[in-house]
């Protein structure tokens, strides 16, 4: 069995328990003066601590992976809520998915608090570190990668693999501020199956092997897999097995990540921003070049603001602001509003022109408005706007497209999500990422680090350009839907720009359709964000002559996102979980 180094402290089960003991017990006082502090008094207060009673358990998980699903049914189990069980379930997939989330990774999520009847948004976007500047790349900028608006070739694919593709991460800090506010459960008992599963290892399964053999860089510019996982040696100890790709049945151990993973149920999110683990990465990015700095560490901390809110035929719609793209769900729903959506068949050729002609409409405004509203004049309140829906359902009636267009392919599905809900009526929808990973892992860490830098702008003065401190556009769209103040749909995905059209496509699909979850996130789908109509193959090969007979470019597409969904009946509180069939597969359980 291959490990990444010898040390293997504690590596006996007796030990890591008692170590993990030792930590839940301790952890509470920890969050005091840390990440978490900044939080209300009274009964939130309680919440942060981690010591309300809790209830008699029960909920849904709903995710990547059936292990991770297995840690956040263990989180119910014990009587957690669908905070926690959410936790638990992202910790786990920094292991099992290793090159699509991690410590050093960002995302955001979105809660619905029950007891006070409201949804609250955590960001925790990876930022820019200190010593990125605007023209960081410029010297080296060879163009524009072909189809793709947001991406660049540069010498050396230095914005997307090395030290210099990657930005201060923002997820333990995310996860930690979400535990604060709501979760029940100790914080370490929450990371330990994480700790026992890369401790232990588990089999490859064919969808991860099938990664770790991919030699061909992508269409849309990804450095392939097994290039970037040589850029480090730390890197290439744990990702490949004596040099060539891990196979499936094999087992992988990660010693070192166990090891960091303590150090995070031990000393919560202040290891990695304050602590030791901080001062390990300042070191390691000092010594190669990297952009982000101690002091990079120590600023970061997560957003938490009400959500971007919008209404869809008189459901109540939350997601996250910019520069995520919560606001271009809501805009493409507003501009479905406008046309008998439930009249129209489901699939056929009417439908998929509708909802692709709203979709490219919302990307055009994506390409002129979106940003990190830190940075630039936020645009949110026009994104969602009825009016602005109406002034654009003229293209959609006269069958045309502004003249701005311009050809811009989704990114890669490198991301993953997770929806859970608890009986109490708690929920959570939860995007967290690596970008497409960077290929660093710093010694002795264990983690693999994002590489947000890649989906900047490298020439100044744009929306999405350089500057330290700031976070890149993405698609990640987390979302919960509420009818007469009961969540009846908790729902994000992965892939990319993908994502936010996916998203869309499952709340139509509830809403207009009546289908459940399962159902919601099974259906082909189809997405339009440049000259192509992209379809998955069963709408292509049955639709491609109508359309094309229409003008439409189209294109055939296997994979157009993957979600993963809690249907609520708000009548009985009843769950359906609604894992998708697609790419790595998924999970479903409840408690």
């Amino acid at each position: 069995m291959k490990t990444d180094e010898t040390d293997l402290r504690p590596a006996d089960t007796q030990s890591r328990r008692a170590f993990l003991a030792t930590a839940a017990a301790g952890v509470g006082a920890i969050a005091a003066g840390s990440l978490g502090a900044c939080r209300p008094g009274g009964e939130e207060a309680a919440l942060a601590s981690g010591t309300r009673a809790p209830g008699a358990g029960g909920g849904i998980v709903v995710a990547r992976g059936p292990i991770a699903v297995e840690a956040g049914v263990g989180a119910l189990r014990s009587g957690g809520n669908a905070i926690d069980a959410a936790i638990a379930t992202a910790f786990a997939q920094f292991i099992t998915t290793p090159f699509s989330a991690g410590v050093g990774g960002f995302g955001c999520m979105v809660v619905y608090d029950a007891s006070a009847r409201r949804a609250v948004s955590i960001d925790f976007h990876g930022r820019a570190g200190g010593k990125a500047t605007p023209d960081i790349y410029r010297s080296a900028l060879e163009g524009r990668i072909y189809g793709h608006a947001d991406r660049w070739k540069v010498r050396g694919d230095i914005n997307q693999i090395g030290y210099r593709s990657v930005v201060t991460p923002g997820t333990i800090a995310g996860l930690w501020e979400a535990w604060s506010r709501f979760g029940t459960r100790p914080w370490a008992e929450l990371v330990e199956p994480a700790i026992r599963l890369a401790y232990d290892g588990f089999d490859i399964p064919r969808s991860l092997a099938g990664g770790f053999t991919t030699r061909t860089e992508s269409s849309s510019g990804v450095v392939p897999f097994f290039t970037k996982v040589q850029t480090t040696e730390p890197s290439a100890r744990i990702f490949l097995n004596n040099g060539v790709p891990w196979r499936a049945g094999e087992r992988l151990v990660q010693r070192d990540y166990a090891r960091t993973l303590e150090l995070i149920a031990e000393g919560g999110a202040d290891v990695v921003y304050r602590g030791e683990i901080a001062e390990r990465i300042a070191a390691d990015f000092e010594r190669n070049g990297g952009l982000i700095t101690l002091a990079d560490l120590e600023a970061y901390a997560p957003d938490v603001y009400d959500p971007v809110h919008g209404t869809y035929r008189g459901h109540d719609v939350f997601s996250n602001a910019l520069p995520g793209s919560g606001a271009q769900v809501i805009e493409i729903l507003n501009l479905l509003e406008g046309y008998d959506v439930p009249d129209i068949e489901h699939g056929q050729a009417d439908h998929v022109e509708l909802l692709g002609r709203a979709q490219i409409l919302s990307f055009i405004d994506r390409r002129r408005y979106h940003g990190d509203p830190k940075f630039i004049d936020d645009p949110t309140d026009i994104l969602v706007s009825k009016d602005r829906a109406a002034e654009l359902r003229g293209f959609i009636d006269r069958r045309e497209l502004p003249p701005d267009i311009v050809e811009e392919p989704p990114e890669g599905p490198d991301t993953t999500h997770l929806s859970t809900a608890d009986r109490e009526g708690n929920c959570v929808a939860l995007t967290h990422t690596l970008g497409s990973a960077s290929g660093v892992v710093t010694e002795g860490l264990g983690f693999t680090w994002n590489n947000c830098m890649f989906q900047f702008n490298p020439v100044a003065g744009r929306p999405n350009s350089i500057e330290p401190g700031k976070a890149r556009i993405t698609g990640i769209s987390p979302a919960i839907v509420l009818r007469d103040g009961q969540p009846i749909l908790v729902t994000g995905a992965a892939g990319g720009t993908r994502i936010l059209g996916a998203v869309q496509h499952t709340i139509s699909n509830t809403v207009d359709f009546g289908m459940s979850a399962l159902e919601a996130v099974s259906v082909p789908r189809w997405h339009w964000e440049d000259h192509l109509l992209e379809m998955e193959p069963q709408l292509y090969h049955h639709l491609k002559d109508e359309l094309e007979g229409r003008g439409l470019d189209v294109a055939n597409d296997a994979f157009v996102a993957q979600l993963h969904a809690v249907g609520i009946d708000p009548d009985t509180g009843r769950w359906s979980g609604g894992a998708d069939p697609r790419g790595w597969g998924g999970g479903s359980a409840t408690v």
